[in-house]
């Protein structure tokens, strides 16, 4: 992955392609062209900034969007969506339920 990196203390920032396939390496597909849609037509997408035209993810935020995005499992359409509590691994935390 090549990732644009600002200096020491930033987080890698991420093409769409490389969002892609960062979000994939997670379990969770989302083309580029997705990511785009997203950023056009709605406001809940993971955050970037641009470069000229171009749209940088920083990694990080990347991964938490995703966690943000995943529901608490679910035996059926009739149970409340809740929010997972994913939390990063390594953090000391676990997943709640």
């Amino acid at each position: 992955m090549t990732g644009l990196c600002l200096g020491e203390t930033e987080d890698i920032l991420l093409n769409r392609k490389e969002a892609s396939t960062e979000l994939l390496r997670m379990g969770i597909r989302r083309s580029p062209a997705t990511l785009a849609k997203i950023f056009s037509t709605r406001s809940d997408g993971p955050p970037c900034m641009h470069l000229g035209r171009t749209p940088y993810y920083p990694r990080q935020k990347l991964h938490d969007w995703a966690r943000s995005q995943l529901t608490a499992l679910r035996s059926s359409s009739s149970q409340p969506r809740r929010s997972g509590g994913w939390t990063a691994p390594g953090h000391g935390e676990e997943a709640r339920p």
